[in-house]
């Protein structure tokens, strides 16, 4: 599977997915027009991509609205499945959190942060 976000400030949405949930960026992919995807291995043969518009464009007037993934229709979270859901946790201290690191039951346990649009990203880790 893909999924690909447009952001508003590029160089945070790479550096939030790649450092702070430590996804491994492949690479960047010119397509048509002048974008340009940057691409990260998702685990499982998934890619998770973030397009780069053109110099001088602006991003999309329409945005999904901030806050719980609950509180809109359509697309409203991605998951990761994740090794080290603390050090993630730790690596996102100052942002916005919808829920915290929490065991659901024995072996699994979720939270959900917010990237810097506002997209909740669900982490997931079991053991």
């Amino acid at each position: 599977m893909q999924v690909g976000i447009v952001p508003n400030e590029l160089e945070l949405s790479i550096s939030f997915y790649r450092d702070r949930i430590g996804l491994p960026y492949t690479g960047a992919l010119p397509v048509i027009e002048g974008r340009v995807l940057h691409m990260f291995d998702a685990g499982g043969g998934g890619v998770f991509k973030i397009m780069e518009l053109p110099a001088g464009s602006r991003p999309p007037a329409e945005q999904s609205p901030p806050g719980p993934f609950t509180a809109a229709t359509g697309i409203r979270w991605i998951t990761f499945d994740v090794d080290d859901i603390d050090g993630i946790a730790d690596r996102c201290h100052e942002c916005t959190w919808q829920m915290p690191v929490t065991e659901l039951r024995p072996g699994l346990r979720v939270a959900v942060v917010e990237d810097p649009d506002g997209n909740a990203v669900e982490l997931v880790e079991r053991r």
